[in-house]
């Protein structure tokens, strides 16, 4: 979970504005990162399910109703195969998401807006010259 909170000198309307802008551009960091992932779940489903299902075939095949031993057999590797490309998904998908948290909650402090446990964005001070106090 994310907390951004607004500048004590901003309205709600600018705050919005700034979440709005955040999002998109870590939508937009993410974006090939998600494309890629979500392709490669895809493959991966597609790829373990005939796996799982042609294992499954072959190791059901030699019991007592060939047919009926040899579906069930791809039937249960369908089930792994399918299951084992679904969890590869929400691995990436959570790295996914943390990137653009990352990315969400660094645009917002650059846009000059509190985010808790960060000490806040000074302006740098001037030097005092030792010779303009004497």
């Amino acid at each position: 979970m994310l907390l951004v909170l607004p500048d004590t000198q901003k309205s709600i309307p600018q705050f919005q504005a700034d979440s709005a802008n955040s999002q998109q551009q870590a939508h937009a960091f993410v974006a090939p990162q998600a494309e890629a992932a979500n392709t490669q779940a895809a493959a991966s489903a597609v790829v373990g399910t005939a796996i799982g299902a042609a294992v499954g075939a072959l190791l059901g095949s030699g019991y007592f109703y060939n047919g009926y031993s040899a579906a069930w057999g791809a039937a249960t590797g369908l089930l792994v195969g399918s299951s084992i490309g679904t969890g590869e998904s929400q691995v990436s998908s959570y790295g996914l998401q943390q990137r653009y948290d990352i990315a969400f909650v660094q645009s917002m402090y650059q846009l000059g807006n509190q985010v808790p446990g960060q000490a806040a964005a000074r302006r740098p001070v001037r030097a005092v010259c030792a010779n303009a106090m004497s």
